[in-house]
């Protein structure tokens, strides 16, 4: 399964992204291909992404608490 996410970068707010190789690898840096802002490796915008994830879920559950 294939899962695709729209990164907005957060200077230009564009979502297209360039990749160092077709097979993305936790090591490799992800710039914009719009203005070319380095938004860091595939592993530190997955575990950020990661801990949002759960933030919002967390929040959503004390909703339906109260």
């Amino acid at each position: 399964m294939t899962v695709q996410i729209e990164l907005p970068c957060p200077k230009c707010k564009s979502t297209k992204m360039k990749f160092e190789r077709p097979e993305i690898r936790e090591t490799d840096i992800i710039t914009c291909a719009a203005c070319g802002h380095n938004l860091g490796t595939m592993a530190s915008i997955r575990e950020k992404m990661n801990k949002a994830y759960q933030a919002l879920n967390q929040a959503g559950a004390k909703r339906k608490l109260q």
